[in-house]
C-alpha cells in the first residue's frame, strides 16, 4: 500500500474571486467612471462651460451651484462625493458586496436630483450605470457562492 499526499488548496480570497471575473470588475469600474466624469463636469463648470458629461452625479453639479460663490465649501463637498464614489470602486473590485449595494442606492438617489428637474438624458445614463454595476454584483454574488467564500 502506498501513501498518497493530499495537498489541499486554499480558498480564494474575495479579492482573487472578484479578480477572475470580468463583469465584477467592469461592474465596479463604473463607481469610477462615474466619479472621475463628475469631476470633470466640476473642472467644467468651474471653467466656465456649458459642457458636461451626462453620466457624472447630480449631486456635485448641484453642489457647484449652490456653493459658486463659496468655492472652498463646494469643493469640499465635491471632493467628499467624488471620494466615496471612488472608495466604492475599490471596494467592490476588492470584492465587496455592499459597496456594490451602497454604491447603486447612492447613485440611484443622485438619479432622483436629474427627475426632479426633469433632466431625461442623465436619468437615462444612470440607468445604463445601474444596469452594469448590478450586473458586477450580480457576478460577485454567483462567484462568490461557486468558490464558497464567505
Amino acid at each position: 500500500m502506498t501513501d498518497i499526499a493530499v495537498v489541499q488548496t486554499p480558498a480564494p480570497t474575495r479579492a482573487e474571486v472578484a479578480a477572475a471575473n470580468p463583469l465584477v470588475q467592469s461592474g465596479a469600474r463604473w463607481f469610477w467612471w462615474i466619479a472621475g466624469l463628475s469631476l470633470v463636469n466640476t473642472v467644467l463648470f468651474h471653467s466656465g462651460s456649458n459642457t458636461n458629461f451626462v453620466i457624472g452625479l447630480g449631486i456635485t453639479g448641484l453642489s457647484d451651484a449652490i456653493f459658486a460663490d463659496s468655492k472652498a465649501i463646494g469643493f469640499v463637498v465635491d471632493a467628499a462625493v467624488l471620494g466615496f464614489f471612488f472608495l466604492m470602486g475599490l471596494k467592490a473590485r476588492q470584492g465587496q458586496l455592499w459597496a456594490f449595494i451602497v454604491g447603486v442606492v447612492v447613485y440611484a438617489l443622485d438619479a432622483l436630483l436629474y427627475v426632479r428637474f426633469a433632466e431625461w438624458m442623465p436619468v437615462g445614463f444612470h440607468a445604463l450605470a445601474i444596469f452594469f454595476i448590478v450586473r458586477g454584483a450580480m457576478a460577485l454574488r454567483s462567484s462568490l457562492a461557486e468558490a464558497s467564500v464567505g
